[in-house]
């Protein structure tokens, strides 16, 4: 007789929403002998799915349960092909329809031998892919108590099995994300049994990649791929992340999620023709699924590069995506694109369409809505300058700024920017006192203006105060971006000024 033991208990999502065939599934798991094993099969398909070939390591995993129907490494690594394609897509139907495999793949894992240091981690690990999904869709209470769950697992797995290494992986993210939560939140986060401390997470994972230079560990570019953007956006050391992905061979041949990697950190981090050339190298063959956010990647890439085919990509995204984030956001970069050529009509136009189309839940859609909310037509020439500053190309944003003068702008919003870019340019090529001069100014003038230049201005002089020991300026200007009421990047700005402060203490 089949008994549902305390395990089965803690699977709260199993259990509150029951249906006759997940309890037909738990008796038909008990009645066999459910092993974990990662054999060389396994390795393969998640190799590939890790490389983005869905379909073929899809496939490989069929063929394992013909073979070793026992074996619930399969079932485990299904769910990467599922989180995966929900991932590459974006598509909220696609979510809403694999999002019932969690349950019913829970509850096979559930019923596998507990003494294998695979049982907790597995469930975690599935447990935490779709709190990230659900997050990416705005379901964030389902993501809660899944990190939640996960978190239960994975230090329970620890204490149980110390040697056992895919542990630090999971519990390194999620102890460098807990880590960065607010101190007027921590509250929530002890009273959910959790806790956080961002250079133990990024510790764990550091750990992980020097042990898997040395070791067999199937995690390795996984690890490394968290660590980059955990650098890049709760540290801000974009240099580094590039350089732990340089040092450990990346981007991969026959890999598009390494080139989506080192794309998204180049494009975002300073290294931008280096994140076109990777763009332009990746793999096109039909055995990679399909993601056309890399096509909005090389649109952003080309444009900072002020090239005029960026719009091309541009339109390639929103022709093959299925989603809604980024669609406002590449709406307005092909308006800046016809702008920048001096097409003032086709600006219009598609800035227009950023106003209606696609959704508002990234701080660059909400901007772009804004942008064409406002019907204000950015000044080319400085928006000349902010392109090529993103993409790291200093001396020509350097020369297009020469070219300006701050008297010769007449709304605040010019002023301000004007102000700001050579704040962001002086920070960059190092010249500090000049930097902070200029934040300063930016600040002064815009904050009466609901845009993004003067809590940006607080938060960057924020962070030269930090790196100069200065905790006090540093905490004054982390809480001054914090102060601005609404702008642009509110969400995104907030989190980083929220991380500084937490680094504070």
């Amino acid at each position: 007789m089949f008994l549902i033991s305390p395990r089965s208990l803690y699977l709260s999502p199993v259990l509150k929403r029951p249906t006759a065939l997940l309890f037909l599934l738990i008796i038909a798991a008990s009645a066999h002998a459910q092993s974990f094993d990662f054999n060389a099969n396994c390795r393969s398909a998640y190799n590939c799915l890790v490389a983005l070939k869905l379909d073929k390591g899809n496939a490989m995993l069929k063929e394992e349960e013909r073979k070793n129907p026992d074996n619930l490494i399969a079932v485990y690594l299904e769910n990467y092909f599922d989180f995966l394609t929900v991932y590459t897509t974006d598509e909220r139907k696609l979510y809403d329809r694999l999002k019932k495999n969690e349950d019913l793949r829970l509850v096979l894992l559930n019923a596998g031998d507990p003494n294998s240091p695979y049982y907790l981690f597995t469930m975690a690990e599935v447990n935490l892919q779709w709190a990230a999904l659900d997050i990416k869709f705005g379901e964030y209470l389902n993501a809660v108590f899944e990190i939640r769950r996960a978190f239960k697992m994975l230090t329970q797995n620890d204490k149980k099995y110390p040697d056992f290494k895919p542990d630090l992986k999971s519990l390194g993210v999620l102890y460098a994300l807990l880590g960065s939560v607010p101190d007027k939140y921590k509250w929530g986060v002890s009273l959910l049994g959790m806790e956080g401390n961002v250079d133990q997470g990024m510790g764990y994972l550091k750990q992980l990649i020097d042990y898997g230079n040395k070791n067999d560990y199937i995690y390795q570019d996984e690890t490394i791929t968290y660590y980059a953007f955990l650098l890049l956006n709760l540290q801000n050391k974009s240099e580094e992340a590039w350089q732990v992905l340089q040092s450990n061979g990346f981007p991969k041949s026959d890999n598009l999620m390494s080139t989506y990697t080192c794309a998204h950190l180049g494009v975002y981090g300073k290294h931008n023709n280096e994140a076109l050339t990777t763009l332009d190298q990746r793999p096109v063959t039909d055995s990679f699924a399909e993601f056309p956010f890399l096509d909005y990647l090389t649109g952003v890439a080309k444009l900072s590069e002020l090239q005029p085919d960026a719009d091309v990509y541009f339109k390639k995204f929103i022709a093959a995506y299925k989603g809604e984030n980024h669609v406002k956001s590449s709406f307005q970069k092909i308006a800046w694109s016809y702008l920048l050529k001096g097409d003032t009509a086709n600006y219009l136009n598609f800035i227009a369409k950023a106003g209606h189309k696609g959704g508002s839940t990234l701080d660059a859609d909400k901007q772009a809505k804004k942008e064409a909310d406002e019907h204000r037509i950015p000044n080319p020439k400085l928006l000349r300058a902010r392109l090529l500053f993103d993409a790291g190309e200093y001396p020509k944003a350097i020369a297009e700024m020469n070219l300006l003068n701050e008297n010769t702008f007449i709304t605040t919003d010019d002023k301000t920017e004007y102000l700001y870019r050579w704040g962001r340019i002086y920070d960059e090529t190092g010249k500090i006192d000049s930097a902070l001069l200029y934040y300063g100014r930016a600040i002064d003038k815009g904050k009466d203006i609901p845009r993004y230049f003067a809590a940006n201005s607080a938060l960057e002089s924020a962070k030269i105060y930090e790196t100069k020991g200065d905790k006090e300026k540093a905490r004054y200007y982390y809480n001054l971006c914090l102060s601005f009421p609404s702008h642009e990047y509110k969400n995104g700005l907030d989190q980083k000024a929220k991380a500084g402060l937490n680094r504070l203490e």
